[in-house]
C-alpha cells in the first residue's frame, strides 16, 4: 500500500460516505495530509508492509475501525470529542483531534492495523440468507439444515433471527449455527466487543444500536442454549475442508447452507477460483440439499459499490449459479430477480 494509493482510496471513501459527516471528514483530512508525507505515515506503512489489500475500501475501513476502537477504549483519547458514539458531536471538525492522535499513535492502534480484520454487522445484510433458506429448505420439504458462515467474526449474522423477527421463517429448522473465522470474536470479552463496535462508523449511531441488540440477543440465547452458536478458528481457504470433515453429508434428512458476506471480495481472482472450486467439491455429496450463498461486491469492478446476492447449488447433479438480487449503494437502487424462487425450488 503506497501513500498515493491510500490517499486516492480515502478520497473515494469520503465521497461515498457523504451521509456520514464525521467519517467523511476523517477520510478527507487524512487524504489531504497524505499529499505530503506526514510523520505518522511511516509507522502506518510499516504496520501494513506485510499486508495485501484487494478490495478498494479494505484499508480505509480498517483505518477507520482502528481509530474508532481507540476512542472507545480510552476516554482521554483526543478523538472522543468528535465521535458521536463516544458522546462527541458530529458538527465539530475532527481535524484537531486526528492531528493530536496521529502525532503519537498508540501501539495498540498500529497493532490493529497490522493484525486485525474488520468484521461488520449490518442488520439488513445479515438477514440476506434467511429468504433463500426459506425457499430452499423450508418451503416444500421442511428440511432441517446446518447454517455455516465463513469469516463469521462473532457469528451475529447467523443469529439474525434471534435479534430481529424474520417473518415466516421457522428457526427450529436450523440444526446448528457454525461460524468459521481466522480469529473469532467473543462478545463477552470487552476488548473484542469494542473491536466489533469500532468496525461501525462512529457517526452511524443506528448501526451501533443494531449491533448492541444483536449481541444482547445472542448472549441471551447462548445462556439458554449452550450450543446455540458455535465459533471455530478456521481461515476462509480451509473452510471447505473443515466442513467436509466435520459436518457429515450422509444424513438425507439434513441440508447444508454455507454463506459468506464481504469475504470473497477480499480475495484475488486466483484465490477466489480455488475457494469456489473447493466449496463446489464439498457441496457435491449434499446434492440438492446443499446451498452456497454469497453477499459480495461485483468481481472485476475496481471501485464497486454494488453488492450481489449470489446463489450456487446442484441441479440434477450439475452446478448452477444465479444472481438473486443486487444493491447499488451509490444510487440506493436495488433489483430482485423474479426467477430466484424458481432457481431455489426443489422437486
Amino acid at each position: 500500500m503506497t501513500r498515493e494509493e491510500f490517499a486516492a482510496q480515502l478520497a473515494r471513501g469520503a465521497a461515498q460516505a457523504s451521509g456520514l459527516p464525521v467519517t467523511s471528514a476523517v477520510f478527507r483530512w487524512t487524504a489531504e495530509q497524505l499529499k505530503r508525507e506526514p510523520p505518522w505515515w511511516r509507522a502506518m506503512a510499516k504496520a501494513w508492509e506485510k499486508r495485501r489489500f484487494v478490495a478498494w475500501n479494505e484499508a480505509l475501513s480498517l483505518y477507520m475501525a482502528a481509530l474508532h476502537c481507540e476512542a472507545l477504549s480510552d476516554a482521554e483519547s483526543p478523538l472522543v470529542p468528535f465521535f458521536p458514539s463516544c458522546g462527541g458531536t458530529a458538527e465539530a471538525d475532527p481535524a484537531p483531534g486526528l492531528a493530536r492522535f496521529l502525532a503519537a499513535p498508540p501501539q495498540s492502534f498500529l497493532e490493529n492495523l497490522q493484525l486485525r480484520h474488520r468484521r461488520t454487522y449490518i442488520a439488513a445484510r445479515a438477514a440476506l440468507w434467511v429468504g433463500p433458506a426459506m425457499l430452499f429448505f423450508q418451503r416444500k420439504r421442511g428440511l432441517p439444515f446446518y447454517a455455516v458462515e465463513v469469516d463469521a467474526g462473532a457469528g451475529l449474522n447467523l443469529a439474525i433471527d434471534a435479534a430481529v423477527k424474520q417473518k415466516g421463517f421457522d428457526s427450529s429448522l436450523v440444526s446448528a449455527r457454525i461460524g468459521l473465522d481466522s480469529d473469532p470474536l467473543d462478545v463477552s470479552d470487552i476488548s473484542q466487543r469494542r473491536w466489533l463496535t469500532g468496525s461501525v462508523p462512529p457517526d452511524f449511531v443506528q448501526g451501533i444500536v443494531d449491533l448492541d441488540a444483536a449481541i444482547d440477543a445472542v448472549q441471551k440465547r447462548s445462556t439458554q442454549e449452550g450450543a446455540f452458536l458455535q465459533l471455530v478458528t478456521c481461515p476462509p481457504q480451509k473452510a471447505p475442508a473443515f466442513i467436509a470433515k466435520n459436518i457429515p453429508s450422509g444424513d438425507e434428512d439434513v441440508g447444508l447452507l454455507v454463506f459468506n458476506m464481504g469475504t470473497t471480495s477480499r480475495m484475488t481472482d486466483a484465490e477466489y477460483a480455488a475457494y469456489a472450486a473447493a466449496i463446489a467439491a464439498m457441496l457435491k455429496p449434499w446434492g440438492d440439499r446443499g446451498l452456497w450463498l454469497e453477499a459480495e461486491s461485483v468481481r472485476g469492478e475496481t471501485y464497486s459499490t454494488t453488492m450481489q446476492l449470489r446463489a450456487h447449488r446442484l441441479v440434477a447433479g450439475q452446478p448452477r449459479s444465479a444472481v438473486l438480487a443486487t444493491v447499488d449503494f451509490d444510487s440506493h437502487a436495488h433489483a430482485y430477480d423474479p426467477g430466484s424462487a424458481d432457481f431455489l425450488a426443489v422437486k
